[in-house]
């Protein structure tokens, strides 16, 4: 069987300029990368991505949306979000169709999508849900504009308003690898062959962050608020949701999954554009060899080989996600 290849983006706000530059230099070495993808899948910031390449545009295009410009005009000016919303989308929705269409759906995109978000209520059902839109065949929301499944997928709690009663895919998938492997692998769906998948997932960054403090008479307001991590209850939700993600896509696809994820200096908010010049250097600078001999030896090719023992390629991170469920059970 042939290949189904997946490219898989994390949300995190301006941290896609980290993301987008990676990205760049990616394609620049492996100018098939993108046009081999089968499925993009993103939440939140990874939505715009994910739409923009599914819609054909170009990497240096969506290098361009991540600009230090474009982030100051949607995160300025900013309240102080205790009461209402910080921000207003209308400038995130600008910005946004400086590159999509008004009117362009999800099914009018040449490649396969995976966005998701969270339903607030609908009226097919009496509780509030998760919801992966897509443009597949049999897809429900394939209708759906692009415009509003980015604005959907990114509707951060607290930053920006809830839209049309939806809010951030990131509360529920921020790193959408393993619901892209499911709707990739369900018969409904694309209907592949698991062996037949293999997913490059790329993230917006990681700050290493643990509490040494005695938690064992924390209440509300320590998990709440406290200096180092800045809300750690809400800290500890995203960054182990993220690498369960990881560690269930990994044990799924085992040697054709790859994880990206640059360890990045200090924690940054999704509206932090001052760092986006910080984001990009590091991207540039990035060690990428580890991730061109996975492409070259998983991506490139249209079959796989039939045993990974003799190829040469570092799987320490690969075993990283063994180790650290050894180590948490």
């Amino acid at each position: 069987m042939a290949k189904f290849r997946i490219l898989s983006f994390d949300g995190g706000g301006i941290r896609g300029a980290l993301t987008v530059n990676i990205l760049k230099r990616l394609n620049d070495q492996n100018p098939q990368l993108i046009k081999k993808t089968h499925l993009f899948a993103g939440t939140s910031t990874g939505a715009f991505i994910a739409l923009g390449l599914a819609y054909g545009l170009k990497v240096e295009e969506l290098v361009d949306l991540y600009s230090l410009e474009n982030a100051r005009y949607i995160f300025t000016p900013g309240g102080l979000g205790l009461c209402r919303p910080k921000y207003n989308n209308q400038r995130l929705r600008e910005v946004l169709l400086k590159i999509f269409p008004k009117d362009l759906r999800l099914l009018d995109l040449p490649k396969y999508v995976v966005i998701p978000s969270f339903r607030l209520n609908g009226s097919d059902s009496d509780s509030w849900r998760p919801i992966f839109l897509n443009n597949f065949p049999e897809s429900n929301n394939k209708h759906v504009t692009v415009i509003d499944a980015a604005l959907y997928s990114s509707a951060a709690p607290i930053y920006f308003p809830s839209y049309k009663s939806h809010v951030d895919g990131g509360l529920i998938a921020n790193n959408p690898s393993t619901a892209a492997i499911a709707m990739a692998a369900d018969p409904y769906y694309a209907n592949q062959i698991g062996d037949d998948i293999c997913l490059l997932s790329i993230g917006t960054g990681f700050c290493p962050h643990k509490i040494t403090a005695n938690t064992s008479k924390w209440g509300l307001f320590q998990w709440m608020f406290n200096p180092n991590p800045s809300f750690p209850l809400e800290t500890i939700m995203f960054d182990g949701a993220v690498e369960a993600d990881s560690y269930f896509s990994y044990q799924f696809l085992k040697e054709r999954f790859f994880r990206l994820n640059p360890k990045i200096d200090s924690s940054i908010a999704l509206n932090h554009y001052q760092k986006i010049p910080y984001l990009i250097s590091l991207a540039n600078e990035y060690d990428l060899t580890d991730v061109i001999t996975w492409i070259n030896n998983y991506w490139n090719g249209d079959e796989f080989r039939s045993s990974v023992q003799d190829q040469e390629i570092d799987l320490d991170k690969a075993r990283y996600y063994h180790d650290w469920h050894n180590k948490s059970c």
